[in-house]
């Protein structure tokens, strides 16, 4: 059988892994774009290329490798992300550009690199992790919020680029999930991590969005933790 490929960026942890768990159990072969390997997956179906997102050769080589070693890319999943936290008026330039660099800059290269293929053969699907903060606004989550708000309408633009050639866009926007993101400084968590969503449930979600017929496309799911509490 001809498997299918998926590449993750940020697969390392978090998300990222579980999103990478989800779709070898499902038959796919998943390439990991990662700056690190440090949870790697014991299956041959998982291999991984090291991969800064915000470096336009490290992008342009892990779409290339995957191109050379399996011939296409069915699933894309822009996963690599961080946030840092202050007032605004007390953030720096250099959180600015960082986050700007991987959350909206690394998006955009990966992208560009990996659609030009989809548009080729005529299908695929890019699936890009935005969050709630995309669509609201939060105290000291300024930058974030700002990037966030970049990857949903970068999103919506790129679908209606590339749906006439069969080729989808879906976003993903979880509010608070259980992972390494919230042991950042300054990152403010009102419920208990036990009843919020775990990186399994938007695993799920990415994996809804990508085993759809080729006929339809989710254009965003807002995925919230059903009861959250203290």
């Amino acid at each position: 059988m001809d498997k299918k490929v998926c590449v993750i960026t940020g697969a390392s942890k978090g998300i990222g892994l579980a999103c990478a768990q989800k779709f070898i159990e499902n038959g796919y072969i998943v390439v990991s774009g990662s700056r690190s390997n440090e949870n790697p997956i014991n299956s041959p179906d998982f291999h991984f290329f090291k991969t800064d997102v915000a470096k336009e050769e490290d992008v342009k080589n892990l779409v290339a490798k995957t191109l050379e070693n399996f011939g296409k890319i069915d699933v894309f999943i822009n996963n690599a992300g961080f946030g840092l936290f202050a007032n605004l008026a007390d953030s720096t330039t250099e959180e600015f550009d960082s986050m700007f660099a991987v959350n909206v800059r690394g998006l955009y290269l990966c992208c560009r690199y990996a659609v030009k293929s989809m548009i080729e053969k005529q299908s695929g699907i890019i699936i890009n992790i935005a969050s709630i903060a995309g669509k609201s606004f939060v105290p000291t989550a300024s930058i974030y919020c700002a990037t966030k708000h970049a990857v949903m309408g970068l999103s919506g633009a790129l679908f209606q680029e590339v749906r006439k050639h069969n080729v989808r866009v879906s976003v993903i926007c979880p509010g608070s999930v259980d992972t390494h993101f919230f042991d950042a400084p300054g990152t403010i968590l009102s419920s208990s991590r036990e009843t919020i969503l775990s990186a399994q449930d938007v695993a799920e979600s990415c994996y809804l969005a990508a085993s759809l017929p080729a006929s339809a496309n989710i254009s965003e799911i807002e995925l919230r933790p059903t009861n959250p509490r203290k």
